[in-house]
């Protein structure tokens, strides 16, 4: 019974992403090809930092975090494995289950039934999205630690940031998300 929640779970995301992509694709602009078969294209700029972040829960609910915002609330120090750099980096932030008690997100003893199916998607201002289930988040609930760095070695995030997304759990820092944009906290009907 167990494998059958959890495979609705992941045809349920796996639908609502094919989606957003779907909608993604319809709404974005197209740019024609080039009529010179050897010229080069020219090579995107990357997306400019974000000095926000944007917390949309259920409904619509909308809440946006500045930088200053983030520095005022309660802090965590995470030292954590990067397998793409084979170092040990430091990063320092705002849990991010504590932002999502901002969206009155269901956590601790109210994270029971069809509160287990909530997940939150964490996307970069490059449109690079990672999936965490809201059990994962609630540190009630889960040993690993996910937070929302604003700080690396003790100095500001400048090359992925202003803020980017570090969890203690996974082998692979896949699920970083790097200059994190928005926090979208949803749930499978």
């Amino acid at each position: 019974m167990k494998q059958y929640g959890l495979l609705c779970l992941l045809l349920a995301v796996c639908a609502q992403s094919s989606l957003i992509a779907r909608a993604q694709a319809t709404s974005a602009p197209t740019t024609p090809a080039p009529t010179n078969p050897g010229a080069t294209a020219k090579l995107q700029a990357p997306p400019a930092a974000v000095d926000r972040l944007e917390l949309i829960g259920p409904g619509g609910q909308h809440v946006t975090i500045s930088a200053a915002d983030l520095q005022s609330l309660a802090r965590k120090t995470l030292q954590v494995h990067n397998a793409h750099t084979g170092a040990t980096e430091t990063y320092q932030g705002v849990e991010l289950s504590l932002l999502l008690a901002r969206l009155n997100a269901p956590l601790e003893q109210k994270l029971r039934g069809k509160a287990l199916a909530m997940y939150v998607v964490a996307e970069g201002a490059d449109k690079y999205r990672a999936l965490y289930s809201l059990a994962e988040l609630d540190p009630a609930f889960h040993n690993g630690t996910v937070i929302v760095a604003d700080r690396e070695g003790g100095q500001p995030i400048t090359r992925d940031g202003p803020f980017k997304l570090v969890n203690t759990e996974d082998k692979r820092p896949a699920r970083w998300v790097r200059n994190l944009a928005s926090i979208q906290l949803s749930s499978i009907p």
